[in-house]
């Protein structure tokens, strides 16, 4: 009786702080809502199978913990449109989030890769729909269609999973170590899982542990990443203006404790633009893809923010106002169109967060 009791008590609270939060609130072709209250309380069960000598046992215990993100890019499989086929602009990023414990192991990881595609013809015209949602790899699931040429009959998502699960129990020195051909693993205990090349994790991973922020884990805790793409600032080629496919990507990762309040956050995106001419040519790709947070002082926003902020400037202070918060909490804040409204960070947060905030929903959704 009384857990029947527990339970109608926590979901009036919850459902308290959703009819204060302003829902449906829209960024570009991204609706934001506040993560579902299950995803809060739930508490997933953990991976149980045999440890390897190599890894240790300890996982999810109460203690320091550290979260990071690592992002690899790359636009190098765009191409010109030839004769009656389209061009393509083709952005490709790899993603790892991990959570370290004091020890420097890994205790939760996600991965996943944002490959972003826009369409352009002969006459530089853009031939995507540039309202259709983006989705990652992961959250395709078998729609993306790796199962029927894995050679293993197993879909990205699920060898992403196989992947993580791995990964859990071991340092980042270690996963980095891994066994490799070709540029695939070669682990004894992964070559039936996991038939992707490797590489971008692995350099992804060794970002991820460099760029880590700490908390404090009370009890278990949990992981999320939350990716948003959007594609709509993208236009035609034209006389005297070239043609652009730009893909904005935003990128959340949440370390939430066991009552789902954040611990841990980092907030980063990346923003590439691949030029075509009315002939549907491409103009040259650019050769550094940086996020906006690696990117500091050059990204430029200091000069135009009336509070002199860099753009990692404002996330850092962002992410820390985070911590302490439920993502219900944080998805439901105040703004004035899009931007920060609360006294508490007028004046260190000035950008647009509604893309930042539906990347953290979808965080919190994908948290385990």
């Amino acid at each position: 009786m009384k857990h029947v009791m527990f339970f109608f008590l926590l979901m009036a609270v919850v459902l308290g702080v959703l009819s204060g939060c302003r829902d449906n609130r829209r960024s570009g072709n991204v609706v934001l809502t506040t993560p579902r209250a299950e995803t809060m309380i739930e508490n997933r069960a953990e991976v149980t199978a045999e440890a390897p000598a190599d890894v240790v046992a300890v996982i999810g215990t109460a203690g320091q913990i550290r979260t990071g993100l690592g992002v690899v890019s790359s636009v190098s499989a765009s191409r010109s449109a030839t004769g009656n086929n389209d061009g393509l602009a083709q952005v490709d990023s790899t993603l790892v989030a991990i959570t370290l414990d004091e020890n420097g192991v890994i205790t939760r990881a996600s991965f996943d890769a944002a490959q972003t595609r826009v369409g352009f013809n002969a006459q530089g015209q853009i031939t995507t729909d540039l309202a259709a949602p983006v989705r990652t790899k992961v959250e395709l699931g078998n729609a993306y269609g790796m199962h029927r040429v894995s050679g293993i009959g197993r879909e990205y998502h699920e060898q992403a999973a196989a992947l993580e699960t791995w990964a859990i129990g071991r340092t980042p020195a270690r996963f980095l170590s891994m066994a490799l051909n070709g540029g695939r693993p070669a682990e004894a205990d992964l070559t039936a899982s996991v038939t992707v090349n490797v590489s971008g994790f692995l350099t992804a991973m060794e970002l991820a542990a460099d760029n880590t922020r700490g908390g404090y884990a009370y009890g278990n805790h949990r992981t999320g990443l939350g990716v948003v793409t959007e594609v709509d600032a993208s236009r035609n080629a034209a006389a005297n203006q070239a043609g652009r496919a730009r893909v904005t990507s935003y990128y959340a990762v949440l370390t939430l404790n066991e009552r789902g309040v954040i611990i841990a956050a980092w907030i980063d995106s990346t923003q590439f633009d691949v030029e075509f001419d009315a002939t549907g040519t491409l103009l040259p790709l650019p050769t550094a893809l940086p996020t906006r947070y690696e990117m500091g002082d050059a990204y430029g926003l200091r000069r135009a923010s009336h509070i002199g902020r860099e753009w990692n400037e404002q996330m850092r202070e962002f992410t820390r106002w985070m911590v302490g918060k439920t993502p219900t909490e944080v998805v439901g804040m105040s703004l004035n169109e899009g931007h920060p409204a609360g006294a508490d960070l007028t004046a260190s947060v000035t950008i647009n967060v509604l893309p930042v905030l539906a990347a953290v929903s979808r965080a919190a959704e994908n948290a385990r």
